[in-house]
């Protein structure tokens, strides 16, 4: 049985001794780890759900531009140059 359930913890003011003390500290430090490892759990899900729409999407627009090149590859039009700009600042 805890020291003091979880939804009261907050509600402890003060351990009249060093025993009482440590563990109203192992009791809150321990609730606010489990927390913190909730939200670290539920972030990175939610990141990996935006990102494998984005990948999705990356994917859907790597094979279109590819289907274009090869169009304009058989076509009888220049292929057209690609030139990369500095930056001169940089």
């Amino acid at each position: 049985m805890p020291l003091c359930p979880q939804h009261t913890s907050h509600q402890v003011k003060e351990a009249h001794s060093r025993l009482g003390r440590s563990l109203v500290k192992i009791q809150t430090t321990r609730h606010a780890s489990t927390v913190a490892s909730e939200n670290i759990a539920t972030m990175f899900q939610d990141w990996e759900q935006k990102w494998s729409h984005r990948r999705e999407l990356i994917a859907s627009r790597i094979e279109l531009i590819e289907t274009q090149l090869e169009a304009l590859e058989q076509s009888d039009l220049p292929m057209p140059q690609f030139t990369i700009f500095d930056d001169p600042g940089e």
